[in-house]
């Protein structure tokens, strides 16, 4: 009994010891499970703190991308300004270029000038020496002046006795020019029986051209030729009476209305007027007056006796005037 009692009590217990291990099992894992709370407790704090960091960096990043759109644009403006800066500096570039061509146009010009001013006072010595021996000149020719103003004197007394006497001589030759005008007008009077298309107005007989010529021509007609003869007679008779001495002349002036001709024979109305004056002294001619006691003259329409531009005007200005004077 003792022997198989002492075999009962041999038999091991495990449990105290699985207890013992369980119990230290547990502490184990309360020891990790504490260790991961602390870790995890510490891992959220520096987390926290890391998001903060976080948070302050994006903060930081913000501004700082903020401060690079502004150092963009800044460069932008940068750009711009250089840009504008290259283009100022351009323009300045061919502004001083032109500047520099000016200023050698300038000393170009300058420097003809200053040639030209050498020259220019070459030409005032010389001018200044000619001046000089000019009034040299003038000097004597003073003296000269007052000379011959002392042989003046004496000379313009001569003249002055001249004069009275060529004005006597004058005088003398235009009353008798007048006298044998007068005489010459009286006997055409007496032959014209005061016709009223002949006018006397002066030292001149005036006919109408219609008494000579047809419009526009220069052709005499056979009224004006009948009237040409009589004062042809009256001419002849006028040179045996009129002394050599007297240098006499009956001048014939043609005289036109203000119409242009508008023919193919004349081109203008001075040229129809000098052309009728022809005809009239080559016809005188032919009746045997002396061609050089003739002269033909054409006025046109500028020496008109009535200015009003009417019909009856225009008759009054077609006209041929005689006219008895002096060479």
């Amino acid at each position: 009994m003792d022997g198989k009692f002492s075999k009962k009590k041999q038999v091991f217990n495990f449990w105290p010891s699985f207890v013992d291990a369980l119990s230290n099992l547990l502490i184990v894992v309360l020891f990790f499970l504490l260790l991961f709370v602390m870790a995890h407790f510490f891992l959220g704090t520096n987390l926290n703190s890391k998001n903060n960091e976080i948070v302050i960096l994006n903060n930081q990043m913000d501004n700082l991308i903020q401060e690079l759109n502004l150092e963009k644009k800044e460069n932008i403006n940068l750009k711009n300004d250089v840009k504008n800066l290259n283009e100022i500096s351009l323009n300045l570039k061919n502004d001083l270029e032109n500047k520099i061509k000016e200023n050698e146009q300038i000393y170009t010009e300058l420097s003809k000038q200053i040639k030209s001013n050498e020259n220019f006072q070459k030409d005032i010595l010389f001018l200044t020496n000619k001046t000089t021996h000019l009034n040299s000149e003038i000097e004597k020719l003073n003296d000269l002046l007052k000379k011959s103003e002392e042989d003046d004197k004496k000379q313009k007394a001569q003249i002055a006795d001249l004069g009275k006497q060529l004005n006597k001589a004058l005088a003398k030759k235009a009353s008798e020019l007048a006298y044998y005008r007068s005489n010459f007008f009286g006997t055409l009077r007496k032959i014209l029986k005061d016709r009223e298309d002949i006018i006397e107005a002066g030292d001149r007989f005036i006919f109408q051209s219609e008494l000579f010529f047809k419009s526009g021509s220069d052709d005499l007609e056979d009224t004006g030729k009948e009237n040409l003869k009589i004062l042809a007679k009256s001419i002849l008779e006028l040179e045996k009476q009129i002394p050599n001495k007297i240098n006499w002349v009956l001048r014939v002036d043609g005289h036109t209305d203000n119409i242009p001709i508008s023919n193919e024979k004349f081109a203008s109305n001075w040229h129809l007027s000098v052309a009728r004056s022809i005809s009239v002294i080559q016809y005188l001619i032919e009746l045997g007056v002396n061609p050089r006691r003739l002269v033909a003259t054409g006025f046109g329409e500028y020496q008109p006796v009535d200015k009003k531009n009417t019909q009856n005007a225009r008759k009054k200005n077609r006209r041929i005037e005689f006219k008895l004077t002096e060479k």
